[in-house]
């Protein structure tokens, strides 16, 4: 009596059987899911000060059918990027055109919510498609140049460019060590002396010098 096809490795006498074709489109069903996967930003827009913008992605693991050929994946345009915000606070690191990260596919159609920013109904029938993805970065990136963070146990801030506090008010409760020019453009308090307004006792012609600052 022949074996009966079974889960797992199927003999070449079952190539034709019912068990067969359902398997293989089951595995077709299964393989259009939308999978989270890795992916490369092409482009990006709507950084810095603005809205959350989008993203152009392509999947890295590239398609592949029965024989084993490979094909890559086109590119998505306008998937929406994840930034750290909550209300009005917002944490800004925006993606940059290099950067890999995470493709993660909605259920359903997701343009009408990506043009109104709010709920809406789906833009079509299909489901669980690449084109409505939405991007999550920080995955298998480089050593960066620029950071903020803790390094060890002490905290570091590095940029190319300036370091801006606009705040209505900045307490620091620490020794403070800075290599380079400190410019302020208000009065300066150190204690209760003030840079623009101290004065010095103790002033007299020749070659006497100042007390300290009151």
């Amino acid at each position: 009596m022949p074996d009966k096809p079974y889960f797992g490795s199927l003999k070449a006498s079952d190539s034709a059987s019912d068990f067969t074709a359902v398997n293989a489109a089951i595995r077709r069903i299964l393989s259009m899911g939308g999978a989270p996967t890795l992916v490369e930003v092409k482009a990006v827009n709507g950084v810095g000060l603005n809205p959350v913008g989008f993203v152009d992605i392509q999947a890295l693991v590239h398609q592949q059918d029965g024989l084993g050929r490979t094909m890559p994946h086109g590119t998505i345009h306008g998937a929406p990027y994840a930034r750290l915000q909550g209300g009005k606070r917002a944490f800004l690191c925006d993606p940059t055109v290099g950067d890999i990260g995470l493709a993660i596919i909605c259920a359903r159609d997701i343009s009408n919510v990506k043009a109104n920013r709010k709920a809406s109904a789906p833009g079509s029938f299909r489901q669980s498609d690449l084109a409505d993805a939405v991007y999550l970065g920080g995955y298998l990136n480089a050593a960066p140049e620029e950071y903020c963070g803790w390094v060890g146990s002490d905290f570091h801030v590095k940029t190319a460019g300036k370091f801006i506090v606009d705040a209505a008010e900045c307490d620091i409760n620490c020794k403070v060590n800075v290599s380079g020019d400190i410019v302020a453009t208000g009065d300066v308090t150190a204690g209760n002396i003030s840079l623009e307004k101290h004065v010095h006792g103790g002033v007299q012609g020749g070659s006497a010098k100042t007390t300290t600052p009151e």
